[in-house]
């Protein structure tokens, strides 16, 4: 009785092991890149292409054994409706789990540049570190692509792959900056401001703060300003259009015909003078109120304020002579 229960067991036990090593054979198999894997292999992956697209072109490429694999691992990576766009490289067979990695971006099996763009970062400097990080990136066309895009391309801290394109990079700092901006909707709206005019605020407001409080009470000044009709007379804008500071500006350059000298006309600039970050954003949207008009900073970038012309002139005089 005690025998046959034995051989019983280790029927079933043989019978398990056959059925597992069967499994593992057949899942070894499918993961495995096909013999007819094309060497060297590229593909190109377009914004918006759905996974059911890209798995049935790698299938047709003979790039992997089983879309149904390949579609499981993309949705296990979490890549179904998120994958980004650009060109994959493959010099040698890879397997379907590795593939999958790279195209969903956990992994690329190469070095990514690391660009990082300060807050306030415009379209021109942004284009010259990624002429130093990225080896025959074209800035003059990424300046022509981001032509209208001054203020909408998030700074941040990326990575980009070697062959990334200059729409991939635009598109990618383009989507951080709704990524960003989408939880503030419901404020921007409260404000009673259009986007456009809260993005150009922020990016003022960049430049001309110095310290994260200082924002808020800047914002609340330069809205205060434009809402009693007075120009803003704020430097920042020089940098943008005469690359100089406020301690290089002249009489000459304060008179300038442009529209965007602060000085001789009301209102914001006609666009955005740089990239704002979040919380120079969040400042334009919610403004700090006080009773001040007017504010400078003094050498060691302390913030002075002032509720009166002639107050203004005092500090002036106490502190940038």
């Amino acid at each position: 009785m005690n025998s046959k229960f034995n051989i019983k067991r280790a029927f079933i036990v043989l019978l398990g092991a056959g059925a597992l090593y069967v499994s593992i054979s057949l899942v070894n198999f499918l993961v495995m890149p096909p013999k007819s894997f094309p060497i060297p292999y590229q593909i190109t992956i377009d914004s918006g292409q759905s996974l059911f697209s890209i798995s049935n072109e790698l299938y047709k490429d003979k790039a992997i054994k089983s879309k149904r694999v390949f579609e499981m691992l993309m949705l296990t990576f979490g890549s179904d409706k998120t994958i980004s766009r650009g060109e994959y490289y493959f010099e040698k067979p890879i397997n379907v789990v590795s593939l999958a990695m790279r195209i969903s971006g956990r992994e690329f099996g190469v070095d990514k540049a690391k660009v990082t763009f300060p807050e306030g970062f415009t379209n021109k400097q942004m284009a010259n570190r990624l002429s130093k990080e990225i080896s025959d990136f074209d800035t003059e066309a990424f300046l022509t692509l981001t032509k209208d895009k001054e203020g909408y391309l998030f700074p941040d801290t990326y990575h980009f792959l070697p062959w990334a394109t200059i729409e991939s990079i635009m598109e990618t700092l383009e989507k951080n900056f709704t990524k960003k901006i989408t939880p503030l909707q419901k404020d921007i709206e409260s404000s009673g401001k259009s986007l456009e005019d809260i993005i150009i605020m922020a990016s003022i407001i960049e430049k001309e703060a110095k310290g994260e409080e200082d924002r808020y009470f800047i914002s609340g000044i330069l809205w205060k300003r434009i809402s009693k009709g007075i120009p803003l007379q704020v430097d920042a804008p020089f940098l943008y259009i005469l690359g100089k500071e406020s301690s290089e500006l002249t009489r000459a350059d304060l008179s300038i015909n442009s529209p965007f000298n602060t000085y001789k006309n009301k209102g914001l600039t006609p666009s955005p003078i740089g990239n704002p970050g979040l919380e120079s954003i969040k400042a334009s949207i919610k403004p700090k109120d006080s009773p001040y008009l007017y504010y400078l900073h003094d050498s060691d970038g302390n913030i002075h304020y002032a509720k009166t012309y002639t107050e203004h002139l005092k500090n002036i005089n106490k502190y940038l002579k």
